[in-house]
């Protein structure tokens, strides 16, 4: 059997039948086919020695041998040459012994008997050569038939099991054989496909133009060589489907060269075309992200570093063009110092001696100045392992470089400053386990770095309960993720420290709390000093209070005073002033005109001692009278300002000029509207002779204040007297030219103060001089 059946998969399990198998019969075991064998011939002698002893009445003597040369032939064909030999001499002796007279015995008297033997001996013997050649050359030709049989089920149940599809045609190009993935392609059944023409069942397009091809068959049995399908051809299915196809048609020869036929092999292409599809997006993604990766990346020869292909990233980083990095190897880039250990390492990552390269260097732009490079290259090998070419990336990392020195020289001088300050610098891990300890913190607790690092207080506190308390500070601070400022105590008994401390939580990149910082200050010495402070404190309390007693004591009495003194010397100024009108009135003609010039001098005098009297008490009344701050109306004030110094007015021709409205401000109204009427007194008195007085009054938002501005076209007021004339009894100007107490201006700047505000003075580009009084502005609501 050339092939068995497998029962759970219906499928044939084939075994290919050997090339060089003998044409011999096939033989069965020694043993039995020698019983066999020699059992025929020895039958066939018995049958043959029974069938003439039953003629011997009939035949006699005639012929002892003739029937016997059945038996040699029945043994030639059965058992072959030695088996008829062993008949025919069996034969002989049956013959000789049964049939030959005198009858059983063995020898032969008489010459005829002898030349019968002699002749029968010839003449079975080759009957038994020619029955035996003839038998071989049947077992021959039945094995190869078989053979012939076997290889043809071979090449059909193989044509039929291979992936690619495979049509066989006569001569005459009629389909002669389909196998199923022809089937499948073309859409036809073998069985309706057998005996059709070619271009029937094989109906193929040019892809780009649809253009109908010549079927590959028609070509073979033209030419009579092998063809090649178009690339590009597209195959129509019978039931519309189409397949891209390739490979070839080939002649089929027979033994003597004749062209028998054609079988055209063909495959779905589709598979390999997607796959060739897919190979070139996947070159252009790769060739895409090459030129706009983010870094710089070259292929480069592994022996020279010559560039093989750059994108224009690296172009950027180095500052040459692609035709100049073509021209370089990436060596002649590196700086200097970089460039013998650098290519060094790279040639031992070639040799496999290093899974890749990678190095933190220096290299040189173009326009000279030097930049810092991260370099990692990975080397392409082939199947022997020999290097193919080198993937090298390049990052410019000089700002990231800069940065990280920054950061230690911020480190280093992080670390600077808190080993060099007398404050104690920590930091904790959740747990409360110190990670930093600056040398004021180690001092403190005794401890070296090691032996401090990764332990809590409570294992360095002198008394429990001082750990316990640190530590439950510590846990809120976790806890709740804010920072806690407050007061610590740490030492033995009799030597307690007092430290100010401040502790923040640490987070990390999600913001979650990791840990916490602290900074302590021994404020020991403080809390001593201000210890002793609150006692003289509460000494200087007591020492001021009776003080307070005392002045006050005194105020009143020097209150009284001055009102006693303000009548007493208003009494007699009045007298004064009274008594000379008097004489002046009754006796101007007796008088001679000196007498009444000094009686004159008399008057003035007392006036100006009244007014001075007058300023003087208000002065001192602004200082010591309790006033209370209330909203005002600064038009209304200004308003009764303006009423009250009418006749002023309009004794001086002066012009004034307000720029309504005001505004509203916290003031004292009593208060305000004295500084008011002092300001624009000043602005329509301190005139240059024969020049009319004007003078503009205007308010000017300053956020939460409020800037009245009094300005005037008077004398003016010299920078370095713009301080002066706030004080008390300053004049600039002598009493004739313009006449004053010198208090006026002092009133305002009390005035100003004791309602919570200030006040200036500042030169008028037009001429003269700009007051300004400053106070707390009402919002309006």
């Amino acid at each position: 059997m050339l092939y068995d059946y497998d029962a759970r998969t219906s499928s044939p399990v084939w075994s290919p039948p050997q090339a060089n198998a003998s044409p011999d019969p096939p033989r069965e075991r020694p043993g039995k086919r020698f019983l066999a064998r020699y059992g025929v011939a020895v039958a066939a002698v018995a049958v043959v020695t029974a069938i003439r002893l039953a003629l011997d009445p009939m035949l006699g003597e005639g012929s002892p041998f003739l029937l016997f040369t059945l038996a040699v032939m029945a043994a030639a064909w059965y058992g072959g040459l030695r088996a008829a030999l062993f008949a025919m001499v069996l034969a002989a002796f049956s013959s000789t012994f049964f049939i030959m007279r005198p009858q059983f015995e063995l020898g032969l008297t008489m010459p005829s008997a002898r030349a019968q033997l002699g002749l029968f001996l010839f003449t079975g013997g080759g009957l038994s050569y020619l029955t035996d050649s003839l038998h071989r050359a049947r077992i021959r030709a039945e094995v190869a038939e078989k053979k012939k049989q076997a290889s043809e089920e071979w090449l059909r149940v193989t044509l039929r099991s291979i992936g690619d599809g495979v049509i066989a045609t006569d001569d005459l190009g009629r389909v002669a054989f389909m196998n199923p993935s022809a089937e499948k392609l073309t859409g036809w059944r073998a069985a309706d496909a057998i005996g059709h023409p070619l271009r029937e069942v094989f109906s193929i397009v040019g892809e780009a133009d649809r253009k109908p091809l010549e079927d590959p068959v028609t070509k073979v049995l033209r030419d009579g060589t092998v063809v090649g399908l178009a690339n590009h051809t597209l195959l129509l299915a019978r039931d519309g489907r189409e397949y891209p196809i390739s490979d070839s048609g080939a002649p089929i020869l027979d033994d003597a060269g004749r062209l028998r036929g054609v079988v055209l092999v063909f495959q779905d292409g589709t598979a390999e075309r997607d796959a060739a599809r897919k190979l070139a997006a996947s070159e252009a993604e790769f060739r895409e992200a090459f030129e706009r990766a983010g870094v710089g990346e070259a292929q480069v020869d592994p022996a020279s570093g010559r560039f093989l292909r750059v994108n224009h990233m690296l172009c950027e980083i180095t500052g040459c063009t692609a035709h100049e990095l073509a021209e370089m190897t990436f060596p002649e880039l590196t700086h200097p110092d970089n460039r013998a250990a650098d290519w060094a390492r790279f040639q031992a990552t070639v040799r496999g001696e290093r899974p890749m390269f990678d190095s933190d260097t220096r290299y040189i732009h173009k326009d000279g100045r030097e930049i810092r490079v991260r370099v990692t290259a990975t080397i392409i090998r082939n199947e022997r392992g020999e290097p193919l070419r080198a993937m090298v990336v390049f990052q410019d990392v000089t700002e990231r470089a800069e940065a990280e020195e920054a950061l230690q020289a911020r480190k280093a001088l992080l670390r600077a400053v808190t080993d060099a300050t007398s404050d104690l610098i920590y930091a904790k891990d959740s747990a409360g386990r110190l990670t930093l300890a600056n040398p004021s913190t180690l001092q403190v607790l005794g401890r070296t770095e090691e032996e401090a690092i990764g332990r809590r207080d409570i294992d360095f506190a002198p008394q429990a309960e001082q750990g316990r308390r640190i530590a439950e500070i510590d846990r809120s601070v976790l806890r709740t993720g804010r920072e806690v400022t407050g007061e610590e105590e740490f030492g033995l008994p009799g030597a307690v420290r007092t430290y100010l401390t401040t502790k923040a939580p640490l987070r990390d990149e999600s913001g979650a709390v990791v840990g916490l910082v602290g900074v302590s200050r021994d404020i020991t010495a403080r809390k001593q000093a201000e210890e002793e402070v609150r006692r003289l404190n509460a000494e200087l309390e007591l020492r001021v209070e009776e003080r307070t007693r005392a002045l006050s004591d005194a105020n009143a009495e020097l209150e009284a005073f001055s009102y006693t003194i303000a009548h007493d010397l208003r009494a007699p100024v009045r007298n004064m002033h009274s008594l000379a009108d008097a004489l002046v009135e009754d006796y101007a003609e007796e008088l001679p005109p000196e007498a009444r010039d000094y009686t004159e001098r008399i008057v003035g005098a007392a006036v100006r001692m009244d007014n001075l009297i007058k300023d003087l008490l208000a002065y001192a009344r602004l200082a010591r009278e309790a006033i209370r701050l209330e909203p005002v109306d600064l038009d209304s004030v200004l308003t009764d300002v303006l009423g009250q110094m009418r006749p002023e007015i309009h004794e001086r021709a002066a012009e004034v000029t307000v720029a309504w409205p005001l505004g509203r401000v916290f003031a004292h109204r009593t208060t305000l509207r004295q500084v008011m009427t002092n300001l624009l007194g000043n602005a329509i008195k301190f005139v240059q002779a024969g020049k009319k007085p004007v003078a503009r009054v205007r308010a000017e938002d300053r956020g939460d204040r409020v800037r009245l501005w009094v300005e005037d076209n008077g004398i003016g007021v010299e920078p370095e007297h713009r301080e002066r004339i706030f004080r008390v009894f300053e004049r600039l100007h002598a009493q004739e030219a313009y006449p004053g107490t010198g208090i006026g201006l002092a009133i305002v700047r009390k005035g100003a103060e004791r309602m919570g505000g200030s006040c200036g003075v500042e030169s008028n580009p037009a001429g003269g001089s700009r007051f300004w009084v400053e106070l707390p502005k009402q919002e309006d609501t």
